[in-house]
């Protein structure tokens, strides 16, 4: 509600309702917001982002914005350092951001390597001799047409009798 009531003070004024006394305000002010006359409030840059400041607390105004660049151009006052360095912050969170993403997209990569590994692991020549013998017991049951619950339970105990088989040459 306080961000469409900024946008709404933005756009038409403090005052637009014609209800509050007129706040005389000047650019230099503390409540008015320096990095919006220089030209950008991240505050209203960010929006809806991942680096979403929130609302600017300070006031936004064209008219001071218009004040500010008349005295600008006259050399009175120069608030885009001010600005350039909070930019300057912004991207150096933003690189900080990313270095840490690339860091674990790398830790995600030695993640599939290893999956990579395993995969050639089982095709080494005992697992694939495994397989083999698995595949040929099981044409026998289906040779048999023996009823489903019955064929299920062969299964896994062909499964288990050369997994055993396997372990015990393992070790």
């Amino acid at each position: 509600m306080d961000a469409l009531r900024k946008q709404l003070d933005v756009l038409m004024g403090a005052n637009r309702n014609g209800d509050a006394t007129e706040v005389d305000r000047k650019y230099s002010d503390r409540d008015v917001c320096r990095r919006f006359l220089a030209g950008l409030c991240p505050h209203d840059l960010f929006q809806l982002t991942k680096m979403d400041l929130g609302p600017c607390p300070k006031a936004h105004s064209l008219v001071l914005r218009k004040d500010y660049e008349e005295a600008k151009v006259k050399g009175m006052h120069n608030f885009d350092r001010e600005l350039e360095d909070l930019i300057e912050r912004l991207i150096m969170e933003c690189e900080r951001r990313i270095q840490r993403a690339l860091k674990r997209l790398e830790n995600e990569d030695a993640k599939a390597a290893i999956g990579i590994s395993v995969s050639q692991v089982t095709q080494t020549p005992e697992v694939m001799e495994l397989s083999k013998q698995i595949n040929d017991k099981l044409k026998e049951v289906d040779a048999f047409g023996t009823p489903c619950p019955l064929r299920c339970f062969i299964i896994c105990l062909i499964f288990h009798t050369v997994l055993m088989h396997f372990i015990s040459c393992s070790s």
